[in-house]
């Protein structure tokens, strides 16, 4: 059942777009650390390839916790989705296809950044949410 924007039972479609598109990007990402690490320029490919890897990885485990509805998720994954989409938007210009890329880092900063999200993710039950270590028995 549908209650104005957010889907009962089920995730707001904002969460939903601000996941995909994220774990998307962070895959695009990962793809550029094996293209820089296999560049054939020594240590200096491989790092750019670490670095890459270590980002997209930051991008996919904050579109984890977002559709985990974790509450914590939510400005990593708006800070790393804007960063990339300022990056990949420098070379539009001479790469149109990097459109696509942008557009998604797009939606995943408009995605998270809803009402309807945010309000899912204050709402988590709180079996969902990490519960803090028990006081020490006397």
């Amino acid at each position: 059942m549908v209650y104005g924007w957010v889907v009962t039972h089920n995730r707001p479609w904002g969460l939903i777009m601000a996941a995909a598109s994220a774990a998307t990007l962070g895959l695009v990402f990962v793809v550029f650390a094996a293209i820089s690490a296999a560049g054939g320029h020594g240590i200096f490919s491989l790092q750019i390839g670490l670095l890459l890897a270590a980002y997209g990885l930051l991008l996919i485990a904050s579109a984890v916790g977002v559709w985990q509805r974790r509450m914590w998720a939510r400005g990593p994954l708006a800070a790393f989705s804007l960063m990339a989409g300022f990056g990949f938007g420098e070379y539009l210009k001479d790469q149109a296809w990097m459109w696509l890329l942008v557009l998604l880092a797009l939606a995943a900063v408009v995605g998270v950044v809803l009402p309807s999200t945010t309000g899912a993710l204050q709402r988590a039950k709180p079996s969902e949410q990490p519960q803090p270590p028990a006081a020490p028995q006397k």
